[in-house]
């Protein structure tokens, strides 16, 4: 009877609550989740966008020319036949000197009285009135000035040709009594009735302290200055073929380095040539070379000339500079090259992707995709990228 009677009792088992287990994960993930947002490094995203870079180019360049200065090689008051910029041959009179007077007081009394134009000279001047009438823009209001000097330019020439006619056996009497020196041109070339400490200047020898416009003394002559033999009659340009050097920033170096040709516009005139260019490094500092075979005459009388570089205006993915990450990367060659790249940030933590680096200034880079990246337009990525690593969890403030 007692075994009847007797209970056995059996310990029960916790019944486990599978809402309880998850809600302990989720404790868990929000405390390291909370924790690492606190104590971790906060990364904050950009989103990559469509854009471009417009950089100003506009330069103040050095002219490196073929000059020579040309002396008067005697004494007396210059009467010059032709006026500055003027092309002339292999021996041309280009001025007589005076030692009387006696010749300038001729020339004097002959050009006082009016003189006419042939047909084929005012044919001329309507040429150059035309040309400046269709070309002009408000743009270009400097052209004016060039319109101007070219047409008074013309009329000094066709004067100094009728006084070289007109007083052509009292100019060879001077001569003969002694009392007149002609100053003929050592080569053919440009006359030009100005110079400077600079001439003679060229793409070997031009220093970092040539582009100091400050230490520039430039010279003119012209009809009535005294002259002795070892002055300075005229300087004379030798050749077509001319150079302008600027010195050039790191960025630009880098945009230019694979050209060989250029666009340029002048600015005193608003047109546009073509150049052909190199980059040489001098006194550690970068200098562009242009080579140009015409439009010497229309800038000759200048050192200094401003000028702009005519580039393409760089587009595409854009940056901000903080997001770019720089590499070093083996080649197939063993050697190491620099690229570059970025950090996505799309799916929570930081993927690092290479691009391409297209153009670069003091805030912002135009990149492209390389290798088939998965980087695209839209997409977020890292704004600052120092100190950031490839997996990172993203902490967006």
């Amino acid at each position: 009877m007692e075994d009847k009677n007797k209970v056995t009792k059996f310990h029960r088992v916790p019944e486990i609550h599978f809402e309880f287990i998850l809600l302990i994960f989720i404790f868990i993930y929000l405390f390291f989740h909370l924790l690492s947002f606190f104590t971790g490094h906060h990364i904050t995203v950009t989103e990559v966008k469509q854009g471009q870079i417009v950089t100003d180019n506009r330069f103040r360049a050095l002219a490196l020319r073929n000059e020579t200065l040309v002396k008067a090689g005697g004494t007396g008051e210059a009467y010059y036949f032709l006026p500055d910029e003027s092309r002339v041959k292999n021996g041309e009179t280009v001025l007589s000197l005076d030692k009387t007077g006696d010749l300038i007081s001729e020339i004097q009394k002959e050009t006082s009285n009016s003189f006419s134009l042939s047909n084929d000279q005012k044919l001329r001047i309507t040429e150059m009135l035309k040309g400046f009438n269709d070309s002009y823009s408000p743009e270009t209001f400097e052209s004016t000035y060039s319109l101007k000097k070219n047409a008074s330019d013309y009329l000094s020439l066709v004067n100094g040709e009728k006084v070289k006619k007109t007083l052509n056996k009292s100019l060879d009497k001077h001569i003969k009594a002694g009392s007149v020196i002609n100053v003929n041109s050592p080569s053919s070339g440009l006359v030009c009735l100005s110079y400077d400490n600079l001439n003679g200047l060229n793409e070997e020898t031009f220093k970092k302290s040539s582009f100091d416009e400050s230490a520039l003394k430039t010279t003119e002559v012209s009809t009535g200055n005294s002259l002795s033999p070892d002055s300075t009659a005229f300087r004379l340009v030798t050749d077509d073929n001319w150079k302008l050097v600027t010195p050039i920033s790191d960025t630009l170096y880098q945009s230019l380095k694979n050209k060989s040709t250029i666009e340029v516009r002048f600015d005193s005139d608003g047109t546009k040539v073509w150049a052909n260019m190199h980059i040489i490094k001098r006194e550690g500092v970068q200098y562009l070379v242009l080579e140009f075979d015409d439009s010497m005459d229309r800038f000759s009388g200048s050192r200094f000339l401003d000028i702009e570089l005519l580039l393409d205006n760089e587009s595409g993915l854009k940056v901000p500079n903080s997001s770019l990450v720089t590499k070093a990367k083996k080649g197939s060659d063993g050697e190491y090259m620099q690229t570059y790249g970025v950090y996505l940030a799309n799916k929570g933590y930081t993927q690092y992707v290479e691009v391409k680096l297209l153009y670069k200034n003091g805030q912002y880079s135009i990149i492209e995709p390389v290798h088939n990246s998965s980087l695209r337009l839209y997409d977020y990525i890292v704004l600052d990228a120092k100190g950031v690593k490839d997996g990172d969890i993203i902490n967006d403030k």
